[in-house]
């Protein structure tokens, strides 16, 4: 099914990057590339699928960077108050949910540690646009890994060929993509903004006619 023919009805969107963009650089002697680099690793991913504590995560990678763990929670707890939401998108996903009356639904699914989703739900943010937040560490399971797509779907019942999903790293895209999910890549901030567009206007059209025709 293309984007053309498809009468999408659910969005799925990533939160770090897409939704909220937030800051490497700390006041502590961590440079932000290796910040990155802990979180591009085995132990973050066991962390970000929650079979770590924070203790447990900051310990080992401590040891294979040779950071005191002390640095690592301090550089984290800034990163993460350097968190904001994207208000643009968020708007944009409200003008979505009007044009659709009640019939789009919208699910967040994160790579995210549980000390971290902890963090970001409290955030004064419009939370209420979501059905619900799937975390990784809530999930046992962590994007690309099929499985973390496959336990979305098999709790929400959605339909993954009317389903839209939008996160910044093309492997996580591609890794949907390969389930029949239409798959966008958060880079270009104004073009993911058409390509949405585009994507749930057939169905908002669709929405307009039966109104038309009801009244």
């Amino acid at each position: 099914m293309t984007t053309s023919d498809a009468e999408y009805r659910t969005l799925i969107l990533d939160l770090g990057d897409v939704l909220f963009s937030w800051s490497a650089e700390t006041r502590t002697s961590i440079p932000p590339r290796l910040l990155k680099d802990i979180m591009n690793g085995p132990t973050w991913f066991d962390y970000e699928r929650g079979r770590l504590t924070q203790r447990e995560c900051f310990e080992r990678v401590g040891k294979e960077f040779s950071v005191d763990p002390s640095v690592i929670d301090e550089a984290f707890k800034q990163a993460r108050e350097s968190l904001r939401p994207n208000e643009e998108l968020l708007s944009l996903v409200r003008e979505l949910k009007t044009q659709f009356r009640g019939q789009l639904r919208v699910f967040a699914l994160s790579n995210i540690s549980l000390p971290d989703y902890e963090f970001i739900i409290k955030l004064p943010t419009d939370w209420s646009i979501f059905d619900k937040v799937f975390a990784s560490a809530v999930l046992g399971e962590r994007k690309p890994d099929l499985a973390a797509y496959e336990r979305v779907v098999a709790e929400t019942g959605i339909d993954p060929s009317t389903t839209v999903f939008v996160d910044d790293k093309i492997e996580n895209v591609e890794a949907a993509r390969s389930l029949g999910i239409h798959g966008i890549v958060f880079d270009k901030q104004e073009g993911v903004f058409q390509a949405l567009r585009k994507a749930f206007g057939e169905r908002v059209q669709r929405i307009k006619e039966e109104k038309a025709g009801g009244d």
